[in-house]
């Protein structure tokens, strides 16, 4: 039986070597694993496979587990946001090549949809030729509204009066 540790919060490796040898196992992606299956742990541990299972399921090796499995995936998380650029590259020239699951990721990524905290979608566009779009627009309602201006002064008498009357 294991000895049950009250300050534990998993950083720490566990006292009992087969324990964190079990809680490494299953922390462990797959791939990664020392070990093809929880019987091939059991025996080099001399112990039965549900004896594995059982100390899986104690509260300390649980622990463990849950801090083993944070640290890989925010390791995962750095090395995927140190390649990001990289990876963003690579969709950008398969969709320019023709590969529409590539295309739809780049639309998600250029044109991301965020919730408020009421609930509500807005658009935030994430590259500059949305933004540049959107000067266009404006720069464009400008000149129509400049134009509107010039027509009411040659036309004295349209003057205080909406042009679309």
């Amino acid at each position: 039986m294991t000895m049950r540790r009250k300050d534990s919060d998993g950083t720490e490796p566990l006292d009992d070597p087969a324990s964190e040898a079990i809680a490494q196992f299953f922390a462990a992606p797959r791939q990664f694993r020392k070990f093809d299956s929880a019987k091939a742990l059991a025996e080099n541990l001399g112990v039965s496979r549900m004896t594995v299972y059982r100390r899986a399921e104690d509260a300390d090796v649980v622990r463990r587990m849950e801090w083993l499995l944070r640290k890989s995936m925010r390791s995962g998380d750095l090395i995927a946001c140190r390649e990001w650029p990289g990876i963003v590259g690579a969709q950008v020239n398969a969709a320019l090549a023709g590969d529409t699951r590539a295309a739809a990721f780049c639309l998600n990524r250029a044109w991301r949809q965020q919730t408020s905290i009421l609930g509500e979608v807005t658009i935030e566009p994430a590259i500059g030729g949305a933004d540049a779009l959107t000067l266009w627009q404006e720069k464009t309602n400008e000149t129509a509204q400049a134009e509107k201006l010039e027509a009411a002064e040659e036309n004295p008498e349209t003057e205080g009066k909406n042009p679309s009357e």
